[in-house]
């Protein structure tokens, strides 16, 4: 009996340990699996202090200094009224230079003439003289003239009085008989009232061009006349006009005439010659 129940024992607990033994990796096997290990993430940079004192500019280093342009020493300032003395003092000049060589070109004729006379190859004289018949609406401010193409006399009105003549001399002298050309350039100032206020300040011109015939041993008288054409429905612009009147005489006649008009007074503008 008690070897039999020994014997039972010893095949139970062979048998149990056979089923542990069975049992044992499915126990293993059940149990969960560890869980994945966590990935840390990575550190972050370490933010920036701020400071908190007064914040300082950087320094910067100054830019180089340009050098400075030097200035002309040529140039100056103008005044406004230079420019319009300095136009003053060429129109000067130039009407200056303009009668030296209108008396240079008189005195040339006279001396040619002089040699033709000597020679007994004759000659003629020319007397030219200004008349002014212009109305006190126009005041004369220049006057040019030229004998072939060379200018023999320039006047121009600096203190009023050259409106305030009622005629003067241009050219007297020798010159080669035969035909000659005079050119005749004027110019007048508005001097309106009235009605015709408006045209003060204008400046208004009149050119003409004659040919005249120096007779041989003679001496030819060339009047030039600036007057006031037209009425009152002439444009303004269109009244100031040129004519001339011509006359012959003997050289002798023509001077004595000369002599006479050099003594008397010079009438004023607007009267009767």
């Amino acid at each position: 009996m008690s070897t039999r129940t020994s014997s039972g024992l010893s095949s139970w607990w062979r048998t149990a340990a056979a089923l542990s033994l069975l049992t044992a990796p499915a126990v293993a096997w059940s149990q969960p699996a560890d869980p994945p290990a966590m990935v840390q993430p990575p550190a972050a940079a370490p933010a920036a202090q701020v400071p908190t004192g007064p914040v300082s500019a950087p320094l910067v280093a100054p830019a180089p200094a340009l050098a400075a342009t030097p200035t002309p020493q040529n140039v100056s300032a103008v005044a406004p009224g230079a420019v319009s003395i300095t136009i003053r003092d060429i129109d000067r000049e130039v009407t200056a230079l303009s009668n030296d060589i209108g008396s240079t070109y008189a005195r040339m004729q006279q001396i040619t003439a002089m040699v033709l006379d000597s020679a007994g190859g004759g000659g003629a004289q020319l007397i030219i003289q200004h008349q002014n018949e212009m109305g006190s609406t126009f005041r004369l401010v220049r006057a040019t003239y030229s004998l072939d193409g060379a200018t023999i006399a320039t006047r121009v009105d600096d203190n009023g009085s050259l409106a305030e003549l009622h005629d003067f001399a241009v050219f007297n002298g020798r010159v080669a008989s035969g035909d000659h050309s005079v050119t005749v350039s004027l110019e007048y100032q508005g001097n309106g009232n009235g009605i015709f206020s408006y045209i003060r300040g204008y400046t208004f011109r009149a050119r003409s061009v004659q040919t005249v015939s120096v007779p041989e041993g003679r001496a030819l008288r060339l009047t030039v006349i600036g007057y006031e054409q037209g009425g009152a429905a002439t444009a303004v612009e269109d009244r100031p006009a040129i004519r001339y009147a011509q006359s012959v005489t003997t050289v002798a006649e023509a001077r004595a005439q000369n002599q006479r008009n050099d003594s008397a007074p010079a009438p004023a503008a607007g009267s009767e010659p």
